[in-house]
């Protein structure tokens, strides 16, 4: 899978809310991902989620708009991580700051599986910040009005998850400039590693 042309390979860009931090005492309250192969969309995954505390914070609902009424009839957890599990499978995976995702799901999948996740994946936070250096903040946000890409409606898992697609498809289109079109070379910038590229073959706009 690493090995393929970012053409070849199929990505999954996922995107969770959660109520805090901490995936040992926090709970995913709402998950997306987005599948797609060459530029073309393949499959979506959304799901609310009932925390197993039954309470999201009043923070977490100003922060997020979910409340505890949207996700009182939601499933648990417990049975969407299945779900999810198989939704990814085969695909290399794509967040924003992707480690915290991760840590959630991971927990999640050990827990209720008995297995982690181990797909190869990109953190688009980490590979802006090599690509991208003039641009102050990597945030989502920032990097989403130097793309001049659309962003309604933030911290919500579908919406953040359409926008680091886009965020990550102009940086891939950025980086074939240069010859960089295989994953393990992007998962090597991503990581901070160097890798051989090409002189620029064209001014990027």
């Amino acid at each position: 899978m690493i090995n393929l042309t970012t053409d070849e390979a199929t990505f999954t860009v996922i995107d969770l809310e959660t109520t805090g931090f901490f995936p040992e005492r926090d709970y995913i309250i709402e998950i997306a991902a987005i599948k797609f192969q060459g530029g073309i969309e393949i499959d979506r995954y959304w799901k609310l989620i009932k925390p197993d505390s039954e309470f999201i914070p009043p923070f977490i609902t100003e922060l997020t708009g979910i409340t505890n009424a949207m996700v009182i009839d939601q499933p648990v957890i417990k049975d969407v991580i299945p779900e999810i599990y198989q939704f990814i499978e085969s695909s290399v995976l794509v967040a924003h700051n992707i480690k915290f995702d991760l840590s959630f799901l991971n927990y999640n999948a050990k827990t209720y599986l008995g297995k982690t996740i181990k797909n190869p994946s990109i953190c688009t936070d980490h590979l802006a910040r090599r690509i991208l250096p003039d641009i102050d903040s990597k945030s989502l946000e920032s990097l989403a009005y130097h793309f001049s890409i659309p962003y309604r409606q933030k911290h919500r898992a579908m919406s953040d998850a359409q926008v680091t697609k886009q965020i990550f498809e102009k940086m891939l289109s950025f980086l074939e400039d240069y010859n960089v079109n295989r994953v393990i070379d992007i998962i090597k910038l991503s990581e901070g590693k160097k890798i051989n590229y090409r002189e620029k073959r064209k001014k990027y706009v």
